[in-house]
């Protein structure tokens, strides 16, 4: 009993000091580089990809792995880990590479970092990754960041930093003014 009452102890002093530690608004990467990506790509243009019809059937045909791929880039965590060779894949699908005034730089890091406020209030859409960062280092990637601005959904990589509370604070609002959306 009394080892339950001091572990219970622990747990809660923990839990009490962990918002003053994420409070810091500690920045996600370290980098001296940000690529930004986009596709202009419709809902429906999407769909026609997923759902392709067998000629005179109402069955439907198999993905191809290509169409797969893209699909997994535009609506899943992929990829999970960082890929030297994404932005190349970003590419061949579609996508624009976009430059970013560095002047940016500094509104671009406060965003993305840790964030003391938490006003999620979820999203119940299908995210449609559209617009991807990419943060590097020395011409090393050391981040991925996709984001759908419609849901309010990201998905961050390569990052230690907790990426819970990314987008409150009216982040998705100021990256969309910053990037021109």
């Amino acid at each position: 009993m009394k080892s339950s009452f001091k572990l219970l102890s622990i747990l809660i002093l923990y839990l009490s000091f962990s918002p003053a530690i994420n409070a810091q608004e500690l920045p996600f990467y370290d980098f001296d580089q940000v690529d930004y990506y986009s596709i202009d790509i419709s809902e429906k243009d999407i769909s026609n990809i997923e759902y392709q019809r067998k000629k005179n059937s109402y069955e439907y045909k198999k993905i191809s792995k290509k169409n797969a791929l893209f699909l997994s880039i535009l609506r899943n965590n992929y990829p999970e880990t960082i890929e030297e060779n994404f932005p190349e894949k970003l590419i061949n699908y579609g996508f624009k590479k976009n430059d970013i005034d560095k002047k940016r730089y500094p509104e671009i890091n406060t965003i993305f970092s840790e964030k003391p406020c938490n006003d999620d209030l979820g999203s119940f859409c299908i995210p449609t990754f559209r617009d991807v960062f990419i943060f590097r280092k020395k011409d090393k990637i050391v981040g991925i960041a996709k984001i759908c601005y419609s849901c309010h959904l990201a998905t961050i990589i390569g990052t230690e930093k907790s990426i819970r509370n990314f987008g409150s604070c009216g982040d998705f609002v100021k990256l969309e003014k910053i990037m021109g959306k």
